[in-house]
């Protein structure tokens, strides 16, 4: 198990409890901690003198005290479980992300391990993401886009990590769970199964979201989709989360910044994505969706 941290001291006991209270619970678990502030790393120490399997891994702070980009926190906590397992001859068959403020019930890993046993086609399985606040209430679950598991939480057969390749990606989640699919593997996202989150749309802040939409930019996300998925985030959420991923996708454009040379990757955020948007705009128009709908493949 792989899970990245900053500034989570205060959610570590209560994940930690989470994990060990999971009917599989993982043989090793990296947890990385990227540069905190606060006393996450006295507590990582804590962790780890109670159960020897849980791995620290914590890295300095960049310069700034920036917070690194997520999928190379979590491709590096990847790796060093990679060479964890092989020196402890751990023969493992699937490797889980699971980020720190989600709350799993003791059957839930255990559960998508087992649908992914039933279906050797399935290279990552993951489930619906439900917030909910503290006064137990249930708020908005988190978009998935287009079928794809999204990063908090995810169940990987070790066959497709070592397809796909294990590297840091702008959109990691959509670009590996795009390479995924193109190479065979399914995908799912098993709507009965929920995972707790508390509230947590302003986690990253200003920063985290202009980051969104430079990463936007770095895979050549169509301007047409960008502008539905920040439209969407900014009214679900009601925040400025849709005008900060706009200012990064603008601001990498005018910096001149590097797009991906990848076919594969500038295909489905260029054309794909557009093609899928333009598909949903239309099933919900009351008459031509009624049409589109009928015509639509089964």
């Amino acid at each position: 198990m792989v899970t990245p941290v900053r500034e989570d001291a205060g959610q570590l006991d209560d994940l930690a409890a989470t994990v060990r209270a999971q009917e599989r619970r993982p043989e090793l678990w990296v947890i990385v901690d990227d540069g905190s502030s606060d006393d996450t790393a006295a507590r990582l120490r804590r962790l780890r003198a109670r159960d020897p399997w849980i791995h620290p891994m914590v890295l300095p702070r960049t310069p700034k005290g920036e917070p690194r980009r997520r999928d190379l926190v979590v491709t590096m906590g990847f790796r060093r479980a990679a060479e964890l397992a092989e020196a402890e001859g751990i023969d493992h068959r699937y490797v889980v992300n699971l980020d720190p403020d989600l709350r799993c019930s003791p059957q839930l890993v255990a559960e998508l391990v087992e649908r992914s046993e039933r279906d050797r086609s399935v290279g990552i399985a993951s489930c619906t993401i439900q917030e909910v606040a503290d006064d137990g209430r249930a708020e908005r679950r988190r978009d998935v886009i287009d079928g794809i598991p999204r990063a908090e939480l995810r169940v990987w057969r070790r066959a497709c990590v070592e397809e796909v390749g294990m590297q840091p990606a702008p959109r990691w989640a959509e670009t590996t769970g795009l390479r995924a699919r193109n190479r065979g593997w399914l995908t799912p996202v098993f709507e009965d199964l929920v995972v707790e989150a508390a509230p947590g749309v302003l986690r990253y802040a200003w920063q985290g979201f202009r980051s969104e939409g430079a990463e936007s930019w770095e895979v050549g996300l169509h301007p047409l989709v960008l502008a539905g998925q920040a439209m969407a985030a900014s009214v679900q959420d009601r925040d400025l989360r849709g005008v900060a991923i706009l200012a990064g996708y603008v601001e990498a454009a005018i910096s001149g910044q590097r797009r991906t040379r990848d076919p594969e990757v500038r295909e489905y955020f260029g054309e794909d994505l557009l093609k899928q948007q333009a598909r949903t705009l239309l099933s919900r128009m009351p008459v031509v969706g009624r049409r589109f709908r009928r015509k639509a493949p089964r």
